[in-house]
């Protein structure tokens, strides 16, 4: 007699969602295959000239229709569908999502993105001088999301929220695997509204907060110190180690790179030359960059001649901007304040004032953000109401010596890291070296 057949249960709800998280997996490694196979297909067919003979299907890769191989994915969702135990919970959106993450992912490159449909307007207007939220920028590098810098003044700002804070919670959401992104998206909202963000601080402190969202006018140019040099003592006034306020030193801080920039910094150093000033101090601590355009027009009011960057394109093709005469600010000794939170445009201005002679660098090697990245809208998914965008690095920015940005930063030349301890204790050390250049000691 055979024994007893053993009865299997149904599979339980969290087995059904693993089983589905192995396909998206399964298809990912497909697609990611499906990927390398196209450009492997393409390349043999192009140094082959004696075969007779195709695979099914080849033709159409090497023609191009189907470079990578795409429509295998089409084929392998609707058998998953149809003969699957668990086709029933595939949905077509999450499939597609999955292997367009997956071809990104296989690039290694943490600024090309995937931009949903409901997330190109808010991308689009983050380089804009107004927007509601609550006012500071993100990055996702860490591979969690971090503050970069809280913009001057800005609700996030004034309610706590500092350069380096990791955000671990929004509205009580854990933000594991997040994008910047994704957290962009939860953490704007309307004038009014209010958002609680749980944040690890720099000294490994965790803090909740919530944050009144506001009207965020970016105004990206002060002649005032963002940090008080001596803690609660030397107020709006740059002042030295001695505490005297430095009169003989000018002082400009550029938070960010928009489309008003270049008027602000005009506004605000007019006549700066003319005043007997022995140097001008640029701080560009928790400057998280911006348009390209924008520090290209502002590095020129530093500038009468020489190479402010370079950008090697996808071809390898090396194209470089130069400045023209006619800057404002051409004359005067010039020390920059540098920080980890300066990244990308502000890198570019750093690099460029270094490498022409026209400033030393004071404090701690940048972010090292040197991409060029375009928003590419997306057109041929079907769907009327929209496909979404990626967000491309199109090119690499070098300095006018050559060097690479990105992934490295920019080194100052003086170099002084300053801890939030150190700041308590004797001041904004950083600020009172780039005073003593200034006056030759």
């Amino acid at each position: 007699m055979e024994s007893p057949r053993p009865m299997i249960a149904p599979p339980t709800a969290a087995e059904r969602i693993a089983r589905a998280a192995m396909l998206v997996f399964l298809l990912l490694a497909i697609t990611s295959l499906a990927f390398a196979l196209g450009y492997l297909v393409r390349d043999s067919s192009s140094d082959s000239s004696t075969s007779s003979t195709t695979p099914s299907g080849s033709a159409a890769v090497a023609g191009g229709n189907d470079p990578v191989g795409a429509a295998i994915i089409s084929e392998i969702y609707s058998l998953l569908k149809a003969n699957h135990v668990d086709g029933a919970i595939i949905d077509a959106a999450s499939i597609r999502d999955a292997a367009i993450n997956g071809i990104i992912a296989s690039l290694n490159d943490p600024h090309t993105q995937y931009i949903s449909p409901q997330d190109v307007e808010s991308v689009s207007s983050d380089l804009s001088s107004t927007y509601q939220g609550i006012g500071a920028s993100v990055s996702d590098n860490s591979g969690e999301i971090q503050i970069i810098a809280p913009f001057r003044g800005s609700p996030a700002e004034e309610a706590g929220i500092r350069a380096g804070d990791v955000v671990l919670e929004v509205d009580g959401e854990k933000t594991d695997g997040w994008t910047d992104q994704q957290a962009v998206k939860r953490i704007r909202g309307l004038k009014g509204t209010t958002v609680t963000l749980t944040v690890r601080h720099v000294d490994d402190s965790v803090e909740t907060i919530t944050i009144t969202r506001g009207d965020i006018d970016i105004e990206s140019v002060f002649v005032e110190p963002n940090l008080e040099v001596i803690p609660g003592e030397s107020g709006k006034k740059v002042v030295d180690r001695d505490g005297k306020e430095a009169t003989d030193i000018g002082f400009v801080a550029i938070a960010g790179f928009h489309d008003k920039t270049l008027s602000e910094l005009r506004t605000k150093l007019a006549g700066v030359e003319s005043k007997g000033y022995k140097g001008l101090i640029v701080d560009l601590r928790g400057n998280p960059g911006g348009q390209l355009l924008a520090v290209l027009q502002v590095a020129d009011e530093f500038l009468n001649s020489g190479i402010i960057m370079s950008e090697v394109d996808s071809a390898g093709k090396k194209t470089s901007q130069s400045a023209r005469q006619g800057g404002m600010v051409t004359k005067i000794p010039v020390v920059i304040l540098m920080d980890r939170s300066s990244a990308s445009a502000s890198e570019v201005l750093a690099a460029a004032l270094r490498d022409n002679g026209r400033a030393t660098i004071v404090g701690t090697r940048s972010f090292g953000k040197g991409t060029v990245n375009q928003l590419q809208p997306l057109k041929n998914c079907g769907d009327p109401a929209g496909c979404g965008a990626l967000y491309i690095s199109v090119g690499r920015w070098l300095t006018p010596k050559g060097e690479q940005i990105e992934g490295i930063g920019v080194q100052p030349d003086v170099e002084i890291p300053m801890t939030s301890e150190e700041y308590i204790d004797q001041g904004d050390i950083q600020m009172f070296k780039a005073i003593e250049i200034l006056r030759g000691k």
